[in-house]
């Protein structure tokens, strides 16, 4: 064979056409298995609930996030109990916590995105401060499951 300096288009081809095989077999293994794959576990950063936005804000609360309903983030007994499986299933951890829900709670019904919670001796009331030394008292419970693995609701603000 004499070199030519050019190489023959068939091994090319033939392992081009290999390789496009493979590399569309794995391609469709990484969607099917992506598929079958648990959800996964969310971050600090896992978006919290957001009350629906109030018809008609009062003039003094042309600042504040939406109007909420009591109690948050669950209103009635089924949307207690959706949340409360969703918490089951690995989602939104951060409401098996009364002070992330109480910080959650402020930043949705007061736009106070900085606030600091601090819980109350009964543990069932934590305190908010926002930057500017605002505060509230909030009372939580447990509307379904009691204890480390029940979620937690605001039930009553004061302000």
């Amino acid at each position: 064979m004499i070199a030519t300096g050019r190489r023959t288009s068939r091994p090319i081809v033939a392992g081009r056409v290999a390789a496009g095989r493979i590399v569309t077999a794995g391609v469709l293994a990484a969607f099917v298995l992506a598929g079958c794959a648990p959800a996964p576990a969310p971050g600090p950063d896992v978006a919290r609930p957001v009350p629906p936005a109030p018809t008609a804000p009062a003039p003094e609360q042309a600042s504040a996030a939406a109007e909420v309903t009591l109690p948050w983030p669950a209103a009635t007994p089924e949307a207690a109990a959706e949340l409360q499986a969703q918490v089951d299933r690995g989602a939104q951890p951060w409401l098996l916590d009364p002070s992330e829900v109480a910080i959650a709670y402020a930043a949705a019904a007061h736009d106070w995105p900085d606030a600091e919670a601090y819980p109350g001796p009964d543990g069932t009331s934590v305190d908010v401060r926002n930057a500017d030394g605002e505060r509230l008292t909030l009372s939580l419970a447990q509307p379904g499951r009691t204890g480390s693995d029940g979620i937690w609701v605001v039930t009553a603000e004061q302000g």
